[in-house]
This record gives C-alpha cells, sequence and structure tokens, in this order.
C-alpha cells in the first residue's frame, strides 16, 4: 500500500525538485503539495499523509504555527521540517512539538531520505 507524502513549500522549483528525487527513489509514495501552511492544513486533513515534509519560512504563517494545527488531526503522522534557516530556536520549538527530524534545505540528499525510510 504506498504511502501518502504532503510537501509544503511555496517555491514552486523546490517542490518540484524535491518530487521528483523523492518519486526516483523507489518508495511507493504518492506525493500530494501544498504551496503554503493554510493550504497545507487543509490538504492534510483531505489527505490525511503518512508524512508531512513542511517549511518554516511559509507566507503568512510560520510552519510550526500549521504543524500545530495538523498534528491535532493527525497526531500519528511523521512531521519533517525542511528549511534554510539553521536556527537554534527553531530547532528548540520544533522538539517541542515532536518534529521527526529538522533539516536544512542544503542537507536534503544527504539526510532526508534515511529519515522518511525510518517513517515507512
Amino acid at each position: 500500500m504506498k504511502k501518502k507524502v504532503l510537501l509544503i513549500d511555496d517555491h514552486d522549483d523546490f517542490r518540484a525538485i524535491l518530487k521528483d528525487y523523492l518519486t526516483k527513489q523507489n518508495l511507493d509514495l504518492v506525493i500530494f503539495e501544498a504551496n503554503s501552511g493554510a493550504m497545507g492544513v487543509i490538504k492534510a486533513s483531505c489527505v490525511k499523509p503518512d508524512i508531512i515534509l513542511i517549511d518554516i519560512s511559509l507566507p503568512n504563517e510560520n510552519g510550526l504555527g500549521a504543524v500545530r494545527q495538523m498534528m491535532k488531526d493527525l497526531p500519528d503522522c511523521s512531521i519533517i521540517i525542511l528549511t534554510l534557516f539553521d536556527v537554534a530556536a527553531f530547532k528548540k520549538m520544533a522538539k517541542m512539538i515532536k518534529v521527526r527530524a529538522f533539516i536544512k534545505k542544503n542537507e536534503v540528499y544527504e539526510k532526508l531520505l534515511p529519515v522518511i525510510k525510518k517513517c515507512l
């Protein structure tokens, strides 16, 4: 049975590159996309993903705020933060809301796949 992944990022190019990368890994995933935190919350409630990949820096809403909302409805979902910002305060907040991993975008190719495999 295919696992569902929701990719939430406001940069279309990044989403396209990451979706292509994940598709080529033969992980038997169905990948859904959202370009904002608000759209991500709505899509997550409809799709019920197994894994959510989300950026912290989203227009009109902090990604961690969206994660808090999604965790209420999807407590068993694995959340992976993808960000350009390696800020201790963000990492601390992410840990408090029990995200699965905090990965800098420039380390996605090295670190994301092992975390996704653990989630599966």
